[in-house]
């Protein structure tokens, strides 16, 4: 799998910057604005990657911020509902011949026809769900595209308490709990394998811009002040894991199985 950090210079086209402008502003942004938090993408890319298989399916690319680090599988599909993420994707990693990037809703009940001969044994969602107002029905469509014995890696944002102004702006319809999701998985016919919260250091910053301070977007200057000190945070929590069931985070890790 890759391990370098993904792209910073995104080089947007103008005529898709408009596309993404026009049809997800806060969306866009924020992906822009994640871009530039490395050691917490390549974090989340590091807890998932031991349960990845081969033939990927990434679900909501966005803009790729994630999409590099999966790219040197056998086959990585990636998809996206905004036709302007599609082509902003397709156009970073245009010299990756095993990516194939397409527009499709995990919504729409006739996605996984058009998948599955893509023999599918893993799909990534990463903060994707919470956008779904029926989340139940898209974890079920990815159920039916994955081989049996394919893996969901799933990554939401945790703690209902914290939904505010930046989850409204983006679009989320909730923020989970353990239980929550357990449920949600296991109702769409998958089987969990193991289910964790990350990122207990992101609770204050995320509580205070959008329950406090009800912003939209989370301010550049606290991210780049938040990557600077990811590492610290990062070693600090594996340690805190190794010794106590962290019981709160910003966001829930889920890694669930279908089963053979």
């Amino acid at each position: 799998m890759h391990t370098s950090d993904a792209p910073d210079d995104l080089h947007i086209p103008e005529s898709i910057l408009t596309g993404l402008l026009a049809e997800d502003s806060v969306g866009y942004e924020t992906l822009r604005r994640m871009a530039s938090v490395s050691h917490y993408n390549q974090w989340i890319f590091e807890e998932l990657a031991p349960f990845a298989g081969s033939r990927i399916l990434e679900v909501g690319c966005g803009i790729g911020n994630m999409t590099a680090y999966f790219l040197n599988c056998e086959l990585l599909v990636a998809i996206d509902r905004l036709q302007a993420s599609v082509l902003l994707t397709q156009r970073r990693y245009q010299d990756w011949p095993n990516l194939h990037v397409r527009r499709g809703d995990i919504s729409d009940p006739s996605l996984p026809a058009q998948l599955v001969h893509y023999d599918i044994d893993t799909a990534l969602c990463i903060n994707v769900l919470e956008h779904i107002e029926d989340d139940v029905e898209a974890l079920g469509h990815i159920w039916q595209i994955l081989r049996p014995g394919g893996r969901l890696l799933l990554l939401v944002p945790a703690g209902p308490y914290m939904y505010g102004t930046l989850d409204g702006a983006l679009g989320h319809f909730r923020r989970y709990d353990r239980p929550q999701l357990r449920k949600t998985v296991e109702l769409a016919g998958f089987q969990l394998v193991q289910m964790r919260y990350m990122n207990l250091a992101g609770i204050p910053g995320w509580w205070m811009n959008s329950r406090m301070l009800k912003r939209r977007l989370l301010p550049e200057e606290q991210l780049r002040w938040f990557n600077r000190l990811a590492p610290f945070f990062i070693r600090s929590e594996r340690w805190l894991r190794h010794v106590w069931d962290i019981p709160a985070g910003q966001s829930l890790l889920c890694i669930a199985q279908k089963k053979a």
